[in-house]
């Protein structure tokens, strides 16, 4: 026996690809209904075929958290010369 989850995954994949289909028959072209459709598909799908709950995941992932270094900052407030640091000077 599957999951129910899996299950309404397929058949709301079904539907939608069905709903696109009989919509574009009807309307004769695509229209907005068409594309909204076609663009949830995805989403129906990946339900279906994720077979692992994510919110049952035993994962033995854990975050550690780093320690950052400290980085002196240089409290000089002078501009450097953009010559000396190689950067040429535009001409207007």
């Amino acid at each position: 026996m599957q999951s129910p989850r899996i299950v309404i995954g397929w058949l709301a994949f079904i539907l939608l690809i069905a709903f696109s289909i009989f919509s574009f028959i009807v309307s004769g072209s695509i229209t907005l209904e068409v594309w909204i459709s076609l663009l949830i598909t995805p989403a129906a799908l990946a339900l279906a075929l994720n077979r692992d709950d994510w919110w049952n995941r035993d994962t033995d992932d854990t975050t550690t958290l780093v320690e950052e270094e400290e980085i002196e900052l240089n409290s000089n407030k002078e501009v450097p010369d953009p010559e000396e640091d190689g950067f040429d000077i535009p001409v207007l």
